[in-house]
């Protein structure tokens, strides 16, 4: 295999027919079949001809995905600079503790989307069936999957600080964004459902409508937040 350094992958960007090699641990890959290194960047933020042996520990997936491309060379890795202040003393705990630089936002982040996915199947039953307690289950799964929102989107600042630097992408900024509508949304059926819906069975179908629809709105949205989280996680193309 080719022995580079740091400086001659510099030439190795995509650029001008080359190929786009990243250097990891002190191998180097070809990474230019790969959509996500276009150009030689990745997420706006990783440049291909970098050592990007600290950052890989600090995305949302391991050295696994590097395996589907070609290794072709070794590097010599660049030494990393030491952080000081409140970043370095997380990121020595996280060196100590590397379950939770990954795992926690995507542990968290499922109570929310199962409750908040289940809550309009729940309503749909107690309609067809006139079933309170069904009705109820609806409402207590509406309310818990809300109560977990705001420490799952809280977990996913933390990841996207730890793992982007607050780097700037779009399926982020979505991601976010939909985060706080679908918490907004929720907080304000679930008023509305306490204050003016106290017998949802005892109403016609069309006065429950818009607070049906309401929860498969927000189903839909939990369900393509999950979308974009598993786009971050998983990096298929």
């Amino acid at each position: 295999m080719k022995r580079f350094t740091i400086e001659q992958l510099k030439d190795y960007e995509g650029k001008e027919g080359q190929p786009v090699l990243v250097a990891v641990n002190g191998k180097v890959y070809d990474v230019s079949s790969s959509k996500k290194w276009a150009a030689g960047l990745h997420m706006k933020r990783h440049r291909a001809w970098c050592d990007l042996s600290h950052d890989i520990k600090a995305a949302p997936h391991g050295l696994e995905v590097l395996e589907r491309y070609s290794l072709i060379g070794t590097v010599a890795a660049a030494e990393q600079p030491e952080m000081g202040g409140f970043r370095g003393v997380v990121e020595s705990w996280l060196e100590m503790h590397p379950f939770f630089r990954r795992h926690p936002h995507p542990a968290i982040v499922h109570f929310p989307l199962g409750l908040l996915m289940a809550a309009p199947l729940f309503e749909a039953v107690a309609y067809v069936f006139g079933s309170n307690f069904t009705e109820w289950a609806s409402f207590c799964c509406l309310v818990l999957g809300i109560a977990a929102a705001p420490m799952a989107i809280a977990s996913g600042y933390f990841t996207w600080w730890i793992n982007y630097g607050f780097g700037a992408s779009p399926l982020i900024r979505r991601k976010r964004s939909l985060a706080w509508v679908t918490l907004f949304v929720g907080l304000a059926m679930i008023l509305a459902r306490v204050w003016l819906m106290p017998d949802p069975i005892g109403w016609t179908f069309g006065q429950t409508l818009p607070y049906f629809l309401g929860l498969i709105v927000l189903s839909l949205l939990t369900a393509y937040i999950g979308y974009l989280g598993g786009k971050l996680t998983f990096p298929y193309e």
